[in-house]
């Protein structure tokens, strides 16, 4: 058994159990508040994860792609809402897609997902394939006066690019993937890092905003 570090308190008794020098919940105010109020707990015995890491967050998401997954966001008696957004539909141009969540907002061509999650406003170009990538998307859109001045100055669109690879990532917001880019964290080490690329927990990461030029290969 675990604590899950879900407390609910009463302001009044919270502010007492605070007074005190130390502030850790599991080691000073819960053995504390044993000795002056009455307090209970509650045995959760359903689906719970501890996204501490890179690999346990990693597969945490890309498990709500399974089939049934362990957690389910479509349980008609406990639903779960997201924040609306009023986003366009996404749009599916030739794709193929096994096992993967495309949020709204999202122009995809030609693209092969296997196992992926896309985020809002993910723009990914013709002929690139994702396995076991989340794909966190965009703030916002670029318009086409926007992407003439990045292709004038050799800078990315946000999204990913046309015939890329990309397999075992998380890409953070707003990344800039070129064309004929290749990407997999096999054979690296981890710690390696490179520009806005990190390996960790074999997963390869793209930081928030990264760019990533052209025909790199790692």
């Amino acid at each position: 058994m675990a604590s899950m570090g879900i407390y609910a308190f009463k302001a009044s008794v919270l502010k007492k159990c605070l007074e005190s020098e130390h502030h850790d919940f599991g080691k000073d105010i819960i053995p504390s508040a044993l000795q002056q109020y009455r307090l209970s707990g509650y045995l959760f015995d359903d689906y719970w994860e501890d996204i501490g890491t890179i690999a346990s967050f990693f597969e945490a998401n890309l498990m709500l792609t399974d089939s049934l997954p362990a957690f389910d966001f479509y349980n008609e008696i406990a639903p779960i809402y997201a924040n609306p957004r009023y986003l366009a539909a996404s749009k599916l141009n030739s794709c193929t897609v096994e096992h993967s969540i495309v949020a709204e907002g999202c122009i995809l061509t030609r693209t092969q997902l296997n196992r992926c999650i896309i985020g809002i406003r993910s723009i990914i170009r013709g002929g690139s394939q994702l396995e076991n990538v989340y794909m966190m998307g965009a703030d916002r859109y670029e318009n086409l006066e926007r992407m003439e001045k990045n292709e004038a100055i050799q800078l990315p669109n946000i999204g990913v690019g046309k015939n890329c690879y990309i397999r075992n990532a998380i890409i953070d917001r707003n990344v800039r993937i070129g064309n004929n880019v290749r990407l997999s964290p096999e054979g690296k080490p981890d710690g390696f890092q490179q520009g806005p690329i990190l390996v960790k927990d074999g997963i390869l990461c793209i930081e928030k905003n990264g760019i990533i030029p052209d025909n790199t290969i790692l």
